[in-house]
């Protein structure tokens, strides 16, 4: 409490206990003050989200109506300092408070409306007598004040010896019904808790755990929903305003405090009230809520999620004993949200080397039938070879012999660039290459194998695109495209490659076209084109030689420079092939031109 508090707010109020437990603390006030003989006695127990609230106010008909409930910062500096020692009780005499302490305790005290006393030593209005009621290990659990004694007098050491004597054991009483209403209702709503959390299936992903957890919850617990959300589950309501309420959260999670929501205020541990976000507000209206709790869920330094409990309107405030048993529920349900995220990771892992294996039993295999034919053609070439006297027909043999060979020496080249290009350990020099001049150089050199084929190549390439790159992989990324184009597109076809500037997703960058009016790719084997070995099943295209990794290695290529690659086709129409990299940075080192 310091000179720039300008502006005094009061915690939320009757946050603490029931009414039997109020009930009981009153009766043990009335009988305070009888036998201490003061006209008022009030209790003030301390809660869970370190505030202070007026719990029973006995002898003074306007300080309960006004006080009774209400919530005080806890501040204990002016009774410490200005409070004068008589065996475990403090004096604080009127002429000892400063500007400051006035003004606070008129803000959350009561001041009776009497005069004082008049007599030597006698007690004024703004008096303090106070204890401090703490637990056998020291800890505070609520605070007593005497007030307007019967005598007229301050006290004494004689007078507060006789107070000890005649209501310690009240004293003991108030404790013990602080702390069974800290642990009890605690001990309780936990236990409900559990139950419900071990209902719940074992093996689920996140999400499903969270979900079923709640449902779990709100059937066991005295209220009316409970979420638990994590940081990736959507709630339409809180979209607007999620970063901002995601923010409030990690702040409690780091404070490990909580936050009490009502319609016009939310409050956090040991916080001044804020205004209660919009969308929060919408939230109630949504689910008819008078208010809710949320509690952060987190582990260590990382924030995962919110225990959200809500209340119906008219429902009873949340109480000290709740909000403890709440993060204590939280904090089980952080071990059981990272112990799903452990779960999905396995599953994901094993998922992971259950693909890697039938990858490479699929390569196996797919290896093996290609090699099979070449193979077969020498084998059977060679035997004839030993047999065949005809000097005509053992060149022929030798041709065919040749041609197998090619294929197995093309497919080796291919799997060795397709091992390349998923190598993540590879570090290839990259430079600033002129992608212009490379597609225009890859596009002269297919010019001869497109007027031997009847196909009309087009050409539109705009100058001096620079992008950063490995040489070999973006001629092979080129030629690949190109060659598949001539590939499929029958005599009297065209083929069309364009290179231009194109920004995508606010960076620089060139887009490569290459379009042709071949055969088209079906729908169905769409997505499976840049998959290694993949060829189509139609006969229009296994009639042409291929080892099914021409494209496998050119998507490879692209994703290794950053880049994106797509395709759009018709069937009997052709196929456009598309891929987009970034262009170079001007610092880029300067290579290929």
């Amino acid at each position: 409490m310091g000179d720039d508090d300008a502006a005094w707010v009061r915690p939320r109020g009757r946050a603490w206990g029931n009414e039997a437990q109020r009930a009981v603390l009153h009766a043990i006030a009335e009988d305070v003050a009888r036998r201490t003989e003061h006209k008022v006695v009030a209790i003030e127990a301390l809660r869970s989200d370190g505030f202070l609230e007026f719990v029973a106010i006995a002898g003074d008909e306007a300080a309960r109506e006004e006080m009774l409930g209400k919530a005080s910062p806890l501040a204990l500096d002016h009774i410490l300092t200005l409070g004068v020692d008589l065996d475990g009780w403090r004096h604080i005499p009127n002429e000892r408070l400063d500007e400051t302490t006035r003004t606070f305790l008129d803000q959350y005290g009561h001041k009776p409306d009497v005069p004082a006393s008049g007599l030597p030593n006698g007690w004024d209005p703004d008096d303090q007598l106070v204890r401090l009621l703490e637990n056998d290990e020291g800890e505070l659990r609520a605070l007593i004040y005497l007030d307007e004694p019967l005598s007229g007098l301050r006290p004494t050491p004689e007078t507060v010896a006789a107070i000890n004597a005649e209501a310690g054991v009240m004293l003991e009483a108030v404790v013990s019904i602080v702390e069974r209403e800290l642990y009890g209702e605690q001990v309780r709503m936990v236990a409900q808790a559990r139950r419900a959390i071990e209902s719940v299936r074992p093996g689920l992903g996140e999400e499903q755990f969270l979900a079923e957890v709640s449902r779990a919850m709100v059937e066991a617990m005295a209220v009316d929903t409970v979420d638990v959300i994590s940081e990736a589950t959507e709630v339409p309501e809180l979209e607007d305003e999620r970063r901002h309420v995601s923010e409030l959260m990690r702040r409690q999670w780091r404070r490990r405090g909580h936050l009490v929501v009502e319609r016009e205020h939310t409050w956090g541990r040991g916080e001044d009230a804020i205004e209660t976000p919009p969308s929060l507000t919408r939230i109630m209206d949504t689910h008819s809520l008078g208010s809710g709790l949320l509690v952060p869920i987190g582990a260590g330094e990382e924030y995962l999620g919110t225990l959200a409990m809500g209340r119906a309107i008219g429902e009873p405030r949340w109480t000290t004993s709740e909000i403890v048993a709440a993060t204590t529920v939280a904090g089980d349900l952080a071990r059981l949200v990272l112990e799903s995220r452990l779960m999905e990771r396995e599953r994901a892992l094993n998922a992971e080397l259950r693909g890697v294996a039938d990858y490479r039993r699929d390569m196996v295999f797919t290896l093996a039938h290609e090699l099979r034919n070449p193979v077969s053609v020498l084998w059977t070439h060679l035997e004839l070879l030993a047999d065949e006297a005809d000097p005509e027909l053992r060149d022929e043999s030798v041709h065919a012999m040749d041609r197998a060979a090619r294929r197995i020496e093309d497919m080796i080249e291919d799997l060795m660039a397709l091992a390349t290009a998923d190598d993540p350990e590879r570090s290839t020099p990259r430079t600033r290459v002129d992608f212009s001049a490379l597609v225009r150089e890859s596009c002269q050199f297919q010019a001869t194998t497109a007027g031997l084929s009847g196909v009309e190549l087009e050409v539109d390439v705009t100058d001096d695109l620079l992008i950063v790159g490995e040489v070999a992989g973006l001629q092979r990324l080129v030629t690949n495209l190109l060659s598949n184009a001539l590939k499929y597109t029958l005599s009297g076809g065209a083929v069309r490659v364009t290179l231009a500037p194109e920004r995508h997703e606010q960076r620089d960058g060139v887009l490569l076209t290459c379009a042709d009016t071949g055969v088209g790719i079906a729908p169905g084997d769409l997505e499976s084109v840049f998959k290694p070995f993949y060829r189509s099943a139609r006969p229009e295209a296994r009639r042409r030689p291929g080892t099914g990794l021409g494209l496998a290695i050119t998507e490879r290529v692209v994703s290794g420079h950053h880049g994106r690659i797509g395709v759009e086709s018709v069937l009997g129409e052709g196929s456009t092939f598309s891929v987009w990299l970034p262009l170079a940075p001007p610092d880029a080192p300067r290579g290929a031109a």
